[in-house]
């Protein structure tokens, strides 16, 4: 057993950028003595997720666990006393042919109240979400959206999304904008960024809940978006613990 804080905060952060966002019904963690990875995608594939931690987990090394009932850890992660400094949370392990596997997250307050969430094991999980490989793309265009970026988005969508639930990004004039709704209905450009690093005159559409979503979770972290001519949107979230890239292909 090994327990610190540290194994909580990585789980909340997880937990934030993955199973806060709706979508994702289960999350692969692999770990490396270098490097923790954490990968899923939604049973749309709407959105790849691929992330790392920026410090490799100890409890994860040479090992690889599934995340399901999210709901389950995103509770006992929430509960005041066990996420009181004095708790301790900690990585179970036990023996498997020889070798100790990660089992379960131990919960155990000061008072004496403990909970146990239970891991799914590694051939179950590379089961039911298979590898997900990318190989890296080159992207035309890459801002940093603003706090008024996303108050702008936020507001239109709140007011189009029962009739438009998709935006398509275009430059025009030298300015990015956020195209929702088409002619001949209910539509709005939205100004997103004045002087952007490259062009995209392609009427690629992306959801835009969805995308709102992932870029709120960059409010106190870098956040990068990024759009390329084939039709793919890439947004990384740096929050400090980890690097999160979300992956959405165009819907056309």
């Amino acid at each position: 057993m090994s327990g610190n804080n540290y194994i909580k905060d990585t789980l909340k952060d997880v937990l934030k950028h993955t199973h806060n966002l709706g979508i994702f019904e289960m999350v692969k963690v692999t770990g490396t003595a270098t490097e923790t990875s954490i990968e899923t995608v939604d049973a749309d594939k709407t959105v790849i997720f691929k992330g790392k931690t920026v410090n490799p987990v100890p409890d994860f090394v040479d090992a690889t666990v599934g995340l399901s009932r999210m709901n389950v850890l995103d509770g006992y992660l929430k509960y005041p006393d066990f996420d009181d400094a004095d708790a301790t949370v900690q990585v179970v392990k036990q023996d498997r042919n020889g070798v100790d596997v990660p089992t379960e997250v131990e919960f155990i307050s000061q008072a004496g109240t403990d909970a146990h969430y239970r891991f799914m094991l590694a051939d179950v999980v590379n089961q039911q979400l298979k590898e997900i490989k990318f190989k890296g793309a080159e992207f035309d265009i890459n801002i940093v959206p603003s706090a008024k970026n996303l108050k702008d988005l936020g507001y239109f969508n709140g007011v189009l999304s029962q009739f438009e639930s998709t935006f398509s990004p275009r430059t025009e004039d030298g300015k990015l904008y956020f195209y929702i709704g088409d002619a001949g209905g209910d539509r709005t450009k939205i100004l997103v960024n004045e002087a952007p690093d490259g062009t995209m005159t392609h009427e690629f559409h992306w959801p835009l809940d969805i995308v709102l979503r992932i870029l709120r979770l960059g409010d106190n972290a870098n956040c990068v978006l990024s759009i390329n001519a084939k039709g793919l949107l890439q947004i990384i979230v740096d929050s400090g613990i980890g690097t999160y890239t979300y992956l959405l292909p165009a819907k056309n």
